[in-house]
């Protein structure tokens, strides 16, 4: 600014003269304080640089301040390294303080890359932590503890699915062109837990085979164990592709490129793992088969090798599905319990998720022990009128013309309540004080430009030359473009914050300035604009766009489920479950202290994807067997609730490590897919049982071709036998061998399964 750097310093009174300044006693600085009411530097109002608490004399003077503060404005270069080492090195003086100051405080440009980026990328290694546990969770799941039932190997082809299906979304989103954002680092959490969950499915599966189909060739066995879990992983990768393709289409662009890179990596990770995953089963079968080690497999281990019992059994959470939990839960009583409890955490979400407040503040990205957090709050406290700084940028139009709308424009804005009182820099205003107290009688256009020139060459005109763009640098000359500045109040949330943007939007519009474009499209000769609008103009639209995505993409769910599953009833109730498990996380992160932003939003939005995944696979599986709807229920957890835990309680062990991040982003991470963990499967494992046992629809016309083991959790062989007392059921005995044209074994009655036989006790 004319001879000095551009910096807004109560030092600027006294243009920075050393010798002056170390002469000044504490009564010139008040005079001069109270007597300067904008400085003749960088014209700002004097007062404004002064904080906390402000004490006056009796005579109305300001006599001392709690704090001030000092800007430094950098050059823009098109290598900005020069500016970052200012940055750095003035950062390292500024927190080393000063002997006679109490406190200092700063930040610059690069403190959020730095702090903010900086606490994501030191949690990495959590996230890697993570994922490590989550391996050992799959190995130890997968397999069997003996030398030859392990699946080390085809652990590892699923964590390389995973891995390959992120390397592929990334990939092809960045070769397409998508916008890559700090929020695309939760993708790889993202696919692991539907990645794990659909490998889950695949080898519960497979441990299910019946005696006759383990006698099958290992082609045959794959074929029959993907028969039977594809269906399952389809309905929820497809429905998880659809849900993120429509969140894809939002104007939000941070949480379109997600909803991109998500669609990309869920739709590779299905194939990777139907076609990848299912093969290296296969392989590690024929391995089995050979008896060579699960280690080391170029050993081969004797014919007469026995697996250990200890680690070789039963599955456990089989047992607990079929033999404890499934029985427990179609207990009348417990039904009554389970429906109370969920439709009571559905109000409570409910009316907790619709007063989540829309509010969204970049501090808290930004770690508590950082020396930018602890800026950024003693500057609400001393500082709390202060809002965010904008600009008025004004293009080629007629100045001397509109200088009736300018100063229009300029009175209503520095009357707006969302402007702070001496904030407004402008060179019009300062330029038409200037030309009335000289007397100029400017009469045209010609001479409006002369003055003008004339003033930008005197000290008070040459702070303004930055904010003046001249077609040349010699009379005469003519405006290209200008600016002024101003500083919005300090608002209390998201919502008032956008309300201040519009005010000063609606100004300027309304001001009578000239238009340019077409009717369809009308622009402004003069628009306001900062760094923070970009903010604000995100907020005005994110709580309709996360309402919107939310219901759209829950809607994608149930016709997605509806084609796959095939039954309306069945269908509906997973929409219900899915429902349900948003409206409980919503309100449980309501409750948690968080507030619609851009992360929130994108994390609600993916939490419909993983939802359905603990419902569908139920829903799925009811629809295969026969029985009494109790059976069936049985039998469902039995098959398929060991899978859908696993899946869930490893998506949960992937974040827990989480729970105590340094980064706010990853704090809320961990919120969410926990609350969705925990919902998701209360209510795939818990209510969903129950309301099939209940009103669920009938089974598929083909399910009694399912082999009888899968029917009922005691595992009846599939030829049955039925010893009935001869005296009571004499007559049907006698019916049953006219039947069959056979004798029957003496006081025995032997009944094929498509009979049916009411005996008494």
């Amino acid at each position: 600014v004319g001879p000095f750097c551009y910096v807004s310093c109560l030092l600027e009174l006294w243009q920075y003269n050393e010798t002056i300044i170390r002469s000044l006693t504490a009564l010139d600085i008040i005079t001069m304080v109270n007597r300067t009411v904008v400085s003749s530097v960088s014209g700002v109002d004097v007062q404004t640089l002064l904080g906390g608490d402000l004490f006056y004399n009796d005579q109305g003077m300001l006599t001392a301040a709690a704090a001030t503060y000092i800007t430094w404005v950098l050059k823009k270069e098109s290598d900005n390294s020069d500016a970052a080492e200012f940055e750095r090195v003035m950062i390292v003086k500024a927190l080393g303080g000063h002997k006679n100051i109490s406190g200092t405080y700063v930040y610059a440009s690069r403190s959020f890359d730095d702090e903010g980026y900086g606490a994501i990328n030191s949690d990495y290694k959590l996230l890697f932590a993570g994922f490590s546990i989550v391996f050992l969770f799959i190995l130890l799941s997968l397999g069997k503890f003996n030398l030859m039932e392990q699946k080390i190997y085809l652990s590892l082809a699923g964590m390389a699915c995973v891995g390959l299906a992120i390397l592929a979304a990334y990939g092809l989103a960045t070769g397409f062109g998508v916008m890559y954002s700090p929020i695309q680092s939760i993708m790889p959490f993202l696919l692991l837990g539907i990645g794990v969950d659909d490998m889950f499915v695949i080898i519960e599966s497979w441990k299910n085979l019946t005696p006759e189909e383990e006698k099958l060739s290992v082609p045959s066995k794959l074929a029959v164990t993907l028969s039977k879990a594809g269906v399952s992983i389809t309905v929820t990768s497809l429905t998880d592709v659809v849900a993120f393709g429509i969140g894809a289409t939002t104007t939000i662009p941070a949480l379109s490129s997600f909803c991109i890179y998500a669609t990309l990596g869920i739709f590779v990770l299905y194939v990777l793992v139907s076609t990848v995953f299912a093969g290296v089963l296969a392989l590690d079968e024929r391995r089995r088969q050979a008896h060579r080690d699960a280690c080391l497999c170029c050993y081969r281990h004797s014919d007469n090798y026995t697996p250990n019992r200890c680690g070789s059994g039963k599955s456990f959470l089989q047992t607990v599905f079929g033999s404890l939990y499934g029985p427990f839960l179609t207990k009348l009583p417990v039904k009554i319990i389970v429906i109370a409890v969920t439709f009571s955490l559905a109000a409570l979400g409910c009316w907790r998720f619709v007063q989540m407040k829309q509010d969204f503040d970049l501090i808290n990205y930004i770690p508590r022990t950082s020396y930018a957090y602890t800026y950024a709050r003693t500057k609400q406290s001393y500082f709390n009128r202060d809002g965010v700084d904008a600009t008025i940028y004004c293009s080629s139009l007629n100045y001397f013309e509109e200088r009736d709308h300018l100063k229009e424009m300029h009175s209503r804005i520095s009357q707006s309540h969302f402007v702070q009182k001496g904030t407004i820099n402008s060179w019009f205003t300062t330029f038409t004080a200037i030309a009335q107290q000289s007397g100029w009688n400017i009469t045209s256009e010609t001479q409006f430009y002369s003055r003008l020139y004339s003033f930008l060459q005197t000290p008070t005109g040459q702070r303004f030359a930055s904010f003046i763009k001249l077609n040349s640098t010699s009379e005469p000359v003519s405006m290209l473009a200008s600016y002024i500045n101003l500083r919005h109040t300090r608002q209390p949330d998201s919502a008032h914050d956008v309300m201040s943007m519009d005010n000063i939007r609606d100004i300027i519009d309304t001001s009578g300035l000239p238009k340019f474009g077409g009717k369809d499209m009308p622009e402004y000769m003069c628009f306001a604009y900062s760094r923070d609008y970009m903010t604000f103009e995100t907020n005005k639209v994110l709580q309709v766009e996360l309402y919107r995505n939310l219901g759209m993409s829950a809607a994608a769910v149930f016709l997605v489920t509806l084609i796959l599953i095939a039954n309306l009833w069945t269908s509906l109730l997973v929409f219900v479950c899915v429902i349900f498990t948003i409206v409980d996380v919503g309100g449980a992160l309501e409750m948690w202290g968080v507030t619609i932003d851009t992360a929130s939003s994108i994390l609600l939005t993916l939490s419909v994807g993983l939802a359905v995944d603990y419902s569908a696979h139920v829903g799925h599986t009811f629809m295969t067997v026969s029985g009494s709807k109790n059976d069936r229920v049985i039998v469902t957890l039995k098959l398929i609730g060991p899978a859908v835990f696993n899946g869930g309680f490893s998506t949960f062990l992937a974040f827990v490590l989480l729970a105590d991040s340094a980064s706010y982003g990853f704090q809320m991470f961990f919120k969410v897919f926990v609350t969705v963990v925990v919902f998701g499967l209360f209510h795939g494992l818990a209510f969903l049982p129950v309301v099939l046992s209940l009103i669920g629809a009938e089974p598929y016309k083909h399910s009694d071709e399912v082999p009888s083991a899968y029917k009922h959790p005691d595992e009846v062989p599939s030829s049955m036998s039925v010893l009935v007392n001869k005296s009571s059921t004499e007559d049907s005995e006698n019916h049953i061998s006219e039947q069959k044209g056979e004798s029957l074994p003496a006081g025995h009655t032997e009944v094929n399964k498509c009979c049916t036989i009411s005996c008494g006790e």
